[in-house]
């Protein structure tokens, strides 16, 4: 995992045409225009013979490297939740990429697929993931109303995907990094478990190293809080620089978000790395792992460091 993330997370001036088309937070001007694209669902196809399809589709493809990126740390409740057979809800959280932007219907969503995958991973447990993702917002956003969330649903485990529109807006730094902390002390204090998503890949930044210090942020909070983290953008680089099994196209044709594959691809990964985990702690529950990455994070966009570390703070 150290080397993954010491590979992947560099600096973000690389050749656009080299990576990947960024796939999350929309520009202002896309937004506005999210209801006239957003494709209608296929009203002959149920939603279990759609999901058979998607599973199909994504067999052999979006191939998870067999370092990483996996959670770098434990989820107790979760561990429990799972190994015992017992019932799991999981609140997803985030933007547009958690309400599931770009999608041709709710069930290709990443929570819905994660639920699926989930199920099918621990079929004894009744497992639900509740999306709670909208569109365009910022961490203050989504802090402003998880406590209401954590009160309506009482999850035993919480995804929070953040940071891209906080990075594309410039949002003040030090206060993105304060509401990270205070969300996740919310979410433990209700008695579930915490897991932060980074940001996915996005070349098309207007500003590298802003994007690129985001990054590093959300990282150095998981290791100050010991907060497992999963990945996006270390899994999407892994993708695009695996030449020896080209993934196919993930995006939606705004060139930002991802399509049907693409989500069902991020679920698979993540319902492989919570797997994982849970495996891992049944076998050793007293020596988890923790995360490792604020110094491999802060090592591997040295470029953009140096960028950021010339700005005053914002």
């Amino acid at each position: 995992m150290t080397r993954l993330l010491h590979h992947v997370l560099r600096p973000l001036t690389v050749t656009a045409a080299m990576l990947l088309p960024g796939l999350a937070a929309v520009p202002p001007e896309a937004l506005a225009a999210e209801a006239a694209v957003t494709p209608k669902p296929a009203p002959e196809q149920d939603a279990g013979s759609f999901g058979l399809a998607l599973d199909t589709s994504i067999d052999g493809v979006c191939r998870v490297p067999e370092d990483g990126p996996d959670l770098a740390g434990d989820l107790p409740v979760t561990d429990e939740k799972l190994e015992e057979g017992r019932p799991l809800v999981v609140l997803a959280i985030g933007s547009s990429s958690t309400q599931g932007y770009g999608a041709p219907r709710p069930e290709a969503s990443y929570p819905f697929r994660l639920e699926r995958d989930l199920a099918r991973r621990y079929p004894e447990s009744r497992v639900r993931v509740i999306n709670a993702g909208v569109g365009g917002e910022i961490a203050a956003d989504q802090l402003a109303r998880l406590d209401e969330l954590l009160a309506e649903n009482d999850p035993d485990l919480v995804i929070w995907q953040a940071g891209t529109n906080d990075a594309l807006r410039a949002v003040d730094r030090a206060r993105f990094t304060d509401q990270l902390r205070e969300g996740l002390e919310m979410i433990r204090e209700s008695g579930a478990d915490a897991l932060l998503m980074d940001l996915q890949l996005y070349p098309g930044a207007k500003d590298p190293g802003t994007y690129a210090a985001f990054v590093t942020l959300m990282h150095q909070v998981a290791d100050e809080t010991h907060t497992p983290i999963y990945s996006r953008y270390a899994l999407m680089t892994a993708w695009e620089e695996d030449r020896a099994h080209p993934t196919p196209d993930l995006l939606f044709t705004d060139r930002f978000h991802l399509n049907a594959l693409g989500y069902a691809c991020i679920s698979r990964a993540l319902a492989a790395a919570i797997a994982h985990t849970v495996e891992e702690d049944e076998a050793a529950p007293a020596a988890p792992k923790r995360v490792q990455t604020a110094a491999t994070a802060a090592a591997g966009v040295e470029a953009g460091a140096q960028r950021v570390a010339s700005e005053p703070a914002r």
